[in-house]
C-alpha cells in the first residue's frame, strides 16, 4: 500500500498525473532532444523530490538507463558515418556531432518515458488509478484488464522468489556462476507457470461470488475525488501543451 503522507503528489486524483505522462510524452515528441533532456527530466525530477522517495525513484530510473537507453544511445553513436565534426576517435570508435545529436533525439523520448511512468507508479496506487477510470464510466472489465496486466509482472517475480527459496531449502544451489543458477532457473518454471495458472481459477471464482459480472452500479471501497486543485492542474497542463505545440506549428509553417 502506498502511503499518502508521503507527499503532496501522492494526494493528486490518478487522472491528473496521468494527464501529466501524456503531456510529457507528447512535448518530447514534437521537440528534440533539449526539451526532453533539459526541461521534461529535470522537471520530473523535482516533482520526484516531493513524492517521498526521492532515491527509490532515481535508483528504479538509473536502472532502466541503464539497461536500455544507453545501449540504443551507444549503439547510434557507433553506426553514424555522417561527415559532421569528429569529438572523439579511439582505434575503431569514433564519435561525431551527428551521431551525438541522433542518439540524443532518439533516446530522449524514452528517458522521458520512464522518468514519467516511474513518478507515476511511485506517487499512485493501482487500484487508485482504476477507481478512477471506472469513475470516468470506464468498463470495469477493461479496468481489470488494466489492473491484471500491471500486477502480473509483479507478482510473477514474488512468486519467482518464493519457488527459488523452496529450491534453496530442499538443498538445491541457486546461487554462484552464471551455469548454476540457470540450472536452478529452468526446474523453477514448471512449478511457477502451474501455480499462475491455478491463481487465475481461483482469482476467477472471487470475482464471480464478489459480483464482477453483475449488470448493477458498482461500489467502491475507497472513497477518491476529484479535488479543484487536480482540474486546475489538468486544464492547465493540458492549455500549456496546446499553446507550445501550436507555437511550434507556427514557426515551422512561417
Amino acid at each position: 500500500m502506498l502511503d499518502r503522507k508521503k507527499g503532496p503528489l501522492s494526494k493528486l486524483y490518478p487522472l491528473t498525473k496521468v494527464v501529466f505522462l501524456m503531456c510529457a510524452v507528447v512535448l518530447s515528441l514534437a521537440f528534440d532532444w533539449k526539451v526532453g533532456y533539459l526541461v521534461i527530466v529535470p522537471l520530473t525530477l523535482i516533482l520526484a523530490l516531493f513524492s517521498g522517495n526521492f532515491f527509490g525513484f532515481l535508483k528504479k530510473f538509473i536502472g532502466a538507463l541503464l539497461l536500455f537507453v544507453i545501449f540504443v544511445f551507444l549503439f547510434k553513436i557507433m553506426l553514424d558515418k555522417s561527415d559532421s565534426q569528429i569529438l572523439f576517435q579511439w582505434q575503431f570508435v569514433i564519435i561525431r556531432i551527428q551521431g551525438l545529436i541522433d542518439g540524443l533525439n532518439q533516446t530522449s523520448v524514452l528517458v522521458v518515458m520512464a522518468a514519467v511512468v516511474l513518478l507515476f507508479f511511485e506517487t499512485t496506487e493501482v487500484e487508485d488509478l482504476m477507481i478512477s477510470l471506472q469513475q470516468k464510466n470506464v468498463s470495469h472489465v477493461v479496468s481489470y484488464i488494466i489492473l491484471s496486466t500491471l500486477q502480473m509482472i509483479p507478482d510473477m517475480i514474488k512468486r519467482s522468489k518464493v519457488i527459488m527459496q523452496a529450491q534453496q531449502a530442499r538443498g538445491i544451489e541457486t546461487e554462484g556462476n552464471m551455469i548454476l543458477r540457470l540450472r536452478a532457473f529452468f526446474p523453477s518454471l514448471g512449478p511457477l507457470i502451474i501455480s499462475s495458472i491455478s491463481e487465475l481459477e481461483d482469482r476467477a471464482i472471487t470475482l464471480e461470488v464478489r459480483g464482477f459480472s453483475a449488470s448493477g452500479k458498482k461500489t467502491f471501497l475507497k472513497d477518491i475525488r476529484s479535488r479543484n486543485i487536480d482540474r486546475i492542474l489538468s486544464v492547465a497542463m493540458v492549455l500549456i501543451t496546446i499553446s507550445i505545440l501550436g507555437w511550434r506549428i507556427f514557426v515551422w509553417l512561417f
